[in-house]
């Protein structure tokens, strides 16, 4: 009997089983999974001019940035699951940590095909998380991201004490939203939200998002800002995190849309992201940024494809940039998860004071720049 009470007392069903266990009961336990993975990417780069000279150099990431991960899974009965996932990111060249120890994702909650997911951490807005599939870069062009990675398609920001919900799919559409808390006394500082739509429906697929970052400035360090435009992240400084007289961003509105279709003999790509940076000074800047791109698998191992960018900018004081980026890449599969790539970039700058940086360079002395990489990627 008293055997029985400690059972009773037992935490779970876990705890019950192993109680049983011990007594050559045998017990049923639900499934579980805890699965590691990651990439591991690296080249030689490159660059036509880094503040007035070329530099060839040892790339961190490639076609994409290192990282390892973990992925958990048990399976709660009634079609419910517990889920969550932390993920490191690490630079190839010298083994460091970038960023916190889970910087890239940390996040814990439940999901259910007929309800949907909900989780909590430090997570992707939905600019990342719905309309990736939308730009070359996260495709086939490496570090070819829209200039700064303004309109966050590529991965750089993330939602720290955050909340996040994905819909099921209903007739191919899928939405989902997430609120960044500022964890603080004044609820309005620090804090950001997002919102998604997807539709896929055979070849085609559609999205539209938006996120809001809502005086990031005022908190140090900020809880919206992490990866390259982190300068504890990537070692990258975005050109517009900073008004011209080097005040903060206080608020950054993004909204964007995004389609791709699948044509059998190649695939083609579109997206348009408007972005509104206000800063702490009270002056503000518009970015409008437009994508086209083309790819295709000549083989099951061979893919190319290319791509052309332009972003159209507007300070409030009148100075308007301008950028133009091509991307011309190719990529060959060795095995299912070990690939040799070749990415050439060029971006020109217009505009008075207007000055080229291709994502993760540092930026050039003039109005253009070039980068060649060609490098290894293996995932695990």
């Amino acid at each position: 009997m008293r055997f029985w009470r400690l059972a009773r007392k037992a935490a779970g069903r876990a705890g019950l089983c192993a109680a049983l266990g011990t007594a050559g009961i045998g017990c049923a336990q639900a499934q579980s999974s805890v699965t590691l993975y990651g990439i591991i990417s690296t080249g030689i780069e490159y660059v036509s001019n880094v503040k007035g000279s070329h530099l060839i150099a040892l790339a961190n990431g490639g076609m994409m940035p290192p990282r390892w991960g973990l992925r958990g899974d048990e399976d709660l009965g009634g079609g419910t699951h517990a889920i969550f996932t932390l993920e490191n990111g690490f630079s190839i060249i010298n083994g460091a940590q970038l960023g916190g120890m889970f910087g890239r994702q940390a996040f814990v909650g439940l999901t259910n095909q007929r309800y949907g997911t909900l989780t909590a951490g430090r997570q992707y807005e939905e600019m990342t998380a719905s309309l990736w599939w939308a730009e070359s870069a996260n495709l086939f062009a490496g570090f070819g991201a829209h200039i700064g990675d303004n309109d966050n398609m590529f991965f750089t920001n993330r939602f720290n004490n955050s909340v996040r919900y994905v819909s099921p799919t209903f007739s191919g559409l899928t939405f989902a939203g997430s609120y960044a808390f500022s964890n603080s006394t004044q609820f309005s500082n620090n804090n950001g939200f997002s919102g998604s739509a997807n539709y896929a429906s055979g070849p085609l697929k559609l999205g539209v998002a938006f996120t809001q970052f809502n005086r990031r400035s005022n908190a140090i360090p900020s809880n919206l800002t992490s990866g390259a435009v982190d300068s504890t992240g990537w070692g990258f400084s975005s050109p517009f995190v900073l008004s011209p007289t080097g005040a903060g961003t206080d608020q950054q509105r993004i909204i964007g849309v995004g389609a791709s279709y699948d044509f059998g003999i190649f695939n083609m790509l579109a997206s348009y992201t408007n972005v509104l940076f206000n800063y702490s000074d009270s002056s503000g800047l518009r970015l409008q940024n437009g994508e086209v791109g083309v790819y295709k698998r000549f083989t099951p191992a061979w893919l190319v494809g290319i791509s052309y960018v332009y972003t159209a900018g507007d300070y409030s004081g009148g100075r308007s940039p301008h950028y133009n980026q091509v991307t011309l890449a190719t990529d060959y599969l060795l095995s299912k998860r070990t690939d040799l790539f070749l990415t050439g970039i060029y971006q020109r700058a217009s505009g008075p004071g207007a000055f080229a940086q291709i994502y993760t360079t540092q930026a050039s002395s003039g109005q253009s720049q070039a980068l060649v990489q060609a490098g290894i990627r293996h995932r695990f």
